[in-house]
């Protein structure tokens, strides 16, 4: 790793100040390149409630006079307090200091001097202090050219990636800023080290809230680095990100990534503008493409190219979401649609609203089955909507761009027997649906409910009268493909009780259950009694949207 100048006092150079080149370092020499930045007297036993980091804490032994056993208690603290060294004052108070406590500074890197007789504490105050404004004037001085500079950059309206190349080349590491929709933009030596490919990691230090000093394993490597909000957005809050690779990272550049916050913060809220009304054209486009509102295909590719949208010549299918639980408000859709647009490896899925449901476009690819494309959109959905399960309704393919609305007229019935039925599962279409596909088409005629009624009516009159369940074991009992065990297993009930439940219905509709025609009469029944309550959710559900 190569080294950066810094001009920092550190505790080696106190020996070069006149009024300290006769001290002596007893201990710690391995803690000699520790920065100071300011200088403490202790003259009292409970300094350490006063001590800060940075501190050179100097002494003339009074606290210790008659009991210089104590510094072998305090060092350890001063350590953990972050004070960078002790110099102290032996033969008037105190005639030296402890072996053991000079063996804990040196196993702490804590570096311990013996001052002079003859030092001056004010002299010392003085000397140290002048040195370390000084250094600190260089350093904001650095700091405000820094921050012009980058202000200069950003006015002139060169965005947020030749700004990322400006700050990489002023701190000689790598830079990475991730926005509030999971899109990582990356420095030139970050994007070097494929550092946008790690966006997991990028992810977890959001959630955690680790802002400031943490560390990162990068490749096979253990860094440093220093993280800082843009903003205060909460759980969403972008987050700049500066590595420790190349050289030690200073105070000076931790500054600067925390002032620069605000420049970039102002840069993705323009930026974010701008995408905000290129994605309502966008969006006006999806929506009168998938819905067929564009019927030529000259003005399908002309709308397609003035908007930046260019649609693949291949066959697609439409694939319309539905939730099998309680549907997320707008606004969290329309954060998981700017999201996903964000993510590279997702933007080949053009997806939009539509009538407050998300629907979107995949290209079929043979060599893989549509559920292997949906998944890493399935992944984004699950993390963005922890508490609501989704399933894809997945329409007929569509030979080419032109046809994709009739893909999406069927992506939206699969959706409405798939909510009508309760079919759970994540990925549907029409083979997945079975019975309720033509269930679904029949009318609501007298001969159809009187069909049902037939067989439902005396199952739910009975276990009406008798608190029962006969219904319950019935569809359950189907459901398993007739296994009693299985289903006994699924009621939590006795084998022979359901047994007895399964023997009690048949004799109550007057059916064999060793009859093939009488089952699937009674099997078909129980589905129009399941359409008809999905039919009754589905109404209640439109009304309420």
């Amino acid at each position: 790793m190569g080294t950066q100048v810094i001009n920092g006092l550190t505790c080696s150079d106190l020996l070069l100040i006149p009024d300290l080149k006769e001290a002596v370092v007893l201990a710690g020499a391995g803690g000699l390149g520790r920065y100071i930045n300011r200088v403490n007297v202790m003259e009292v036993p409970d300094v350490i409630d006063w001590v800060r980091p940075g501190e050179f804490l100097i002494t003339s032994g009074f606290p210790f006079q008659g009991q210089p056993e104590l510094l072998t208690a305090i060092i350890p603290q001063l350590h953990q307090k972050g004070v960078s060294a002790l110099g102290i004052k032996t033969k008037r108070y105190i005639d030296e200091v402890p072996a053991r406590a000079l063996e804990l500074a040196d196993q702490l890197d804590f570096p311990v001097f013996e001052l002079p007789a003859s030092t001056s504490f004010s002299d010392v105050v003085r000397d140290i202090m002048e040195r370390v404004l000084v250094q600190e004037a260089r350093e904001l001085s650095q700091l405000q050219s820094r921050f012009q500079k980058l202000s200069r950059q950003l006015l002139h309206g060169d965005g947020i990636e030749d700004f990322l190349q400006t700050l990489d080349g002023m701190l000689h590491n790598p830079v990475v800023l991730l926005d509030e929709t999971d899109q990582v933009f990356c420095s030139p030596q970050a994007e070097a080290l494929e550092l946008a490919e790690q966006l997991p990691a990028w992810m977890q230090l959001r959630q955690e809230g680790s802002l400031g000093t943490t560390f990162l394993t990068v490749g096979e490597r253990r860094i440093r680095a220093y993280v800082s909000a843009v903003n205060d957005k909460g759980p969403d809050q972008c987050l700049l990100v500066l590595l420790e690779w190349n050289s030690e990272l200073s105070v000076v550049d931790q500054l600067t990534i925390d002032r620069v916050g605000v420049l970039v913060g102002l840069e993705l809220i323009n930026a974010g503008a701008r995408r905000e009304v290129e994605l309502k054209y966008v969006d006006q486009f999806l929506q009168d493409w998938i819905s067929g509102r564009i019927t030529a295909a000259g003005d399908l590719k002309l709308r397609a190219e003035a908007c930046g949208c260019p649609l693949p010549e291949q066959p697609l299918r439409a694939v319309a979401v539905g939730w099998l639980d309680a549907k997320p408000e707008l606004k969290q859709l329309q954060q998981v649609v700017r999201r996903v647009r964000a993510r590279s490896e997702l933007q080949q899925m053009k997806i939009t609203i539509m009538e407050g449901e998300l629907v979107l476009t995949v290209p079929d690819q043979p060599e893989l089955p549509v559920e292997e494309v949906l998944a890493p959109l399935l992944g984004e959905l699950n993390r963005a909507f922890s508490n609501g399960e989704c399933a894809f309704c997945i329409g007929d393919l569509a030979a080419g761009p032109d046809q994709v609305r009739f893909s999406y007229e069927s992506a939206r019935k699969i959706a409405r027997i798939r909510e009508i039925s309760g079919y759970s599962g994540t990925y549907v279409d029409y083979r997945k649906l079975g019975v309720f596909r033509l269930l679904y088409h029949l009318p609501e005629q007298e001969e159809i409910n009187e069909y049902r009624d037939q067989y439902i009516v005396p199952l739910l009159e009975y276990d009406s009268r008798h608190n029962a369940s006969l219904l319950h074991t019935l569809q359950l009992y189907f459901k398993c493909n007739r296994n009693i065990k299985r289903t006994s297993g699924e009621l939590f009930t006795h084998y022979n009780t359901v047994t007895y439940r399964i023997d009690r219905a048949c004799e109550l509709l007057g059916l064999n259950q060793d009859d093939g025609n009488d089952m699937l009469e009674l099997q078909l029944a129980l589905k129009l009694h399941e359409m008809g309550q999905g039919r009754s959710r589905h109404a209640d559900s439109q009304r309420r949207r």
